[in-house]
């Protein structure tokens, strides 16, 4: 019986491949419907004066006529047709006619005004069919980037940074504050107001102004403050020679200046001649610099209020600086200095 039922099965199965691989070869199907109609971008641009996200000319926004805006296909540089357009008196353009998608709202930069920075170009808009996608495309005065690219832009230039504070007004200065993020640290010059109270090592704060210098050592002078997030955590210092400490002295740009470090095993080889004195750590010297927060006065003064000894060893911990090209270290109180034996 088993082997009768296998011979009427197998012809069967035959002649349903033979049906399969035919099909195979005919034109595929059309599908059972296709989706049809196309959706637009209704978009306004404007400059946003004062960063608040909201359009207000009372604040000194202003709406951006004469902006080239195309839609683009994301990913790439080709522009869907019909998708160039400029911006009116009104701020305003629109672009019909687009396939529903994620695409790119990119602006030519070239037609922004003088002063108005995009500070993300493209934008993404999901476009549905049949329907307008609203788009804002908003101009600031300046864009977040690394405290680096700050230095880097040089003296003079506005810029927008966010950093760990490693050093809080009347640590070291009343008017020094000082922040780091991953790229290197800075100075922060002048007045945080009534915020500047409050900010405690290791709050996250976000900052504008103007990249000064000072005695070659380069500082954010004249800061706002944009945001504050409290307790992120604090910065550990990197450990660095008394060598490395001169080293960088000359370079204000260096990633080193205006960071926390450490030196170890830092002997502290003369007193102070105001308010320096020289430390080495066997690698060749620099500067210990104490500034007026934690001493009020200098000289003899400051081993006396610290309760420092010459020919003495310690852990050091501070900011790097420079005065006219010489590397500093700036510790910010009292507890930065860790006494330990000279030798293992």
């Amino acid at each position: 019986m088993q082997s009768t039922r296998k011979s009427r099965v197998l012809p069967a199965v035959a002649g349903l491949g033979a049906l399969l691989l035919l099909s195979g070869c005919l034109d595929d199907p059309a599908p059972p419907f296709e989706i049809t109609g196309e959706g637009s971008v209704d978009g306004v641009a404007y400059f946003d004066a004062e960063r608040t996200g909201v359009f207000d000319p009372s604040g000194g926004d202003a709406l951006l006529d004469g902006i080239r805006v195309e839609i683009r296909d994301r990913g790439t540089p080709r522009a869907f047709p019909g998708s160039q357009v400029e911006t009116g008196p009104d701020g305003r353009f629109l672009v019909e006619g687009l396939p529903p998608g994620t695409h790119h709202v990119w602006v030519d930069e070239t037609s922004l005004p003088e002063g108005v920075l995009l500070c993300q170009n493209p934008r993404s808009v999901s476009v549905y069919r049949l329907q307008a996608a609203a788009m804002e495309i908003i101009g600031e005065p300046v864009c977040l980037i690394s405290i680096q690219e700050a230095k880097d832009a040089g003296v003079g230039a506005f810029v927008n940074i966010q950093g760990i504070v490693t050093a809080t007004p009347g640590d070291i200065r009343s008017d020094y504050t000082y922040v780091q993020d991953g790229s290197t640290g800075i100075r922060v010059f002048g007045s945080l107001g009534s915020v500047g109270s409050e900010l405690q090592r290791g709050d996250r704060v976000t900052l504008t102004g103007e990249i000064g210098i000072f005695n070659n050592d380069l500082q954010l002078t004249a800061p706002g403050v944009d945001e504050v997030e409290p307790g992120v955590g604090e910065i550990a210092p990197r450990a660095v020679t008394t060598s490395t400490i001169a080293e960088v002295g000359a370079e204000n740009r260096d990633p080193l200046q205006g960071s926390l470090v450490v030196v170890r095993r830092a002997q502290l080889v003369d007193g102070f001649d105001g308010r320096n004195a020289p430390i080495d750590d066997g690698s060749g010297a620099t500067e210990v610099r104490i500034e007026t927060a934690i001493s009020g006065g200098g000289d003899e003064t400051i081993r006396e209020n610290l309760g420092l000894q010459v020919g003495a060893c310690y852990d050091i911990t501070g900011v790097i600086g420079n005065f006219r090209g010489t590397g500093q270290l700036f510790p910010r109180d009292g507890a930065d200095f860790v006494e330990v034996a000279c030798n293992d």
